[in-house]
């Protein structure tokens, strides 16, 4: 996960969704909408005592009823751990499919010469997005730099 800035977080507090238990916190995520049709799905942070209880998804399925409701099309999210937005319905993509994020905010990551995270897409009219083909470079390190993500960087 990238870290956020105190003044980034302020300015993004009304984006996230907070899972808690009695007063005690779970969990957090955010639903940043980039474009009218297109949001992510970030931030997404569950404690280690409350991983496989369901928080991470109810968290993801917060924001896709934001969603919803504010009538956009589809949500993605950038992750190293694909099998969870599988299980939440999402498809693996390609980063190259979601220029809004790729050529605003990647350009400028931090993580960009060490991009390892891999594009989730979900439709929500229920259509099936397009999937990643064999063979075909994730991250934007692959995509748009051409080259395998430096480690020590990562």
């Amino acid at each position: 996960m990238l870290s956020r800035s105190r003044d980034f977080l302020l300015e993004h507090l009304r984006d996230f969704f907070v899972a808690e238990d009695d007063g005690e916190f779970l969990g957090c995520c955010a639903l940043a909408v980039l474009t009218s049709d297109l949001a992510e799905v970030r931030s997404l942070a569950v404690r280690p005592e409350a991983s496989s209880r369901g928080v991470g998804k109810a968290l993801v399925e917060s924001c896709l009823a934001e969603a919803r409701r504010l009538g956009l099309r589809r949500v993605f999210a950038l992750t190293l751990v694909p099998e969870f937005f599988e299980r939440c319905g999402f498809t693996l993509t390609s980063l190259g499919r979601l220029p809004e994020k790729s050529a605003s905010e990647c350009p400028v990551c931090p993580k960009r010469f060490a991009c390892d995270e891999q594009a989730m897409l979900l439709h929500l009219d229920g259509t099936k997005p397009q999937a990643l083909r064999a063979g075909e470079p994730w991250g934007y390190t692959r995509i748009f730099l051409g080259r395998e993500p430096d480690q020590e960087s990562a």
